[in-house]
């Protein structure tokens, strides 16, 4: 009887050998690949958002881009037809010089540099991204897998 006991004792720890060394290989089998794809999945993902935020910037400087036309068409306008007489006029001319004026001070000042900086890190993500990613063959199935519980650091 001690005889089976021990013997089953053997096989019970031989048997949680083989299961903890099968799952160390099933691990040690991933394919080399899936840290370069887990990279380019988050470089993709970091290029979305760069995208967005580069978008969202340029919309504000277009937004000042015109509002300056539009005031410099209104500067043209007003300086042909003002009565350089009339006090009131003048004053609503040097009110409409200095809006004039403080759009262009924008549409060259903070919001064309954040553009430019959102500009500058979404190309060169995309650059990082071609350069590693766009021409690399990668299993698809391994791709899909992968998405589904991509975990990428946060952008700097």
């Amino acid at each position: 009887m001690r005889f089976v006991i021990g013997l089953m004792r053997r096989m019970a720890l031989g048997l949680a050998l083989a299961g903890l060394s099968v799952s160390g290989l099933a691990k040690a089998q991933a394919p080399p690949e899936t840290a370069e794809i887990s990279a380019c999945l988050c470089l993709q993902q970091a290029v979305s958002t760069l995208s967005a935020e580069m978008n969202a910037k340029k919309q504000a400087l277009d937004a000042v881009g015109s509002q300056l036309t539009d005031l410099d068409a209104q500067v043209a306008r007003e300086r042909s037809a003002i009565n350089v007489n009339n006090p009131d006029a003048v004053a609503r001319f040097k009110a409409l010089l200095e809006r004039r004026d403080a759009a262009y001070r924008q549409s060259t000042g903070a919001i064309y540099a954040d553009a430019t900086q959102a500009t500058a890190r979404y190309n060169s993500r995309v650059n990082e991204y071609n350069a590693r990613c766009a021409s690399r063959p990668f299993n698809s199935v391994l791709v899909a897998q992968m998405q589904s519980h991509l975990m990428c650091p946060p952008l700097q």
